[in-house]
């Protein structure tokens, strides 16, 4: 086998897995922005408009506890979706530039 089919290879396998690591990018964020609209969705409008004021009050603070702790679990669910997501984008770089690197010196032989 000659050096450019050698290089032939690997840059289909790089190609490969420049493919994958995109995928796998596109995927992390999609999980991250959707995680970030349910916190955007937390602070959606709430009514309580026609009730007892009393019982609006009660409804108003079980509510409020509720979206606290549930932002408390979106926020640690974002966390490690953002350092998930870091850290398949470094990947994605690699894989990119690796894969630009060896097409141009399959073009230049």
């Amino acid at each position: 086998m000659t050096d450019l089919a050698r290089l032939r290879k690997l840059q289909q396998i790089a190609d490969l897995l420049k493919d994958r690591d995109l995928t796998r990018l596109g995927q992390a964020s999609a999980r991250k922005m959707q995680t970030e609209a349910q916190l955007i969705a937390l602070d959606g409008a709430f009514s309580v408009q026609g009730l007892d004021p009393v019982v609006a009050g009660q409804i108003i603070d079980r509510f409020g506890l509720w979206t606290t702790q549930r932002r408390i679990s979106l926020n640690q669910q974002l966390a490690r979706e953002t350092a998930a997501w870091i850290e398949t984008k470094a990947q994605a770089q690699r894989s990119f530039g690796r894969a630009e690197v060896l097409g141009k010196l399959v073009k230049r032989l």
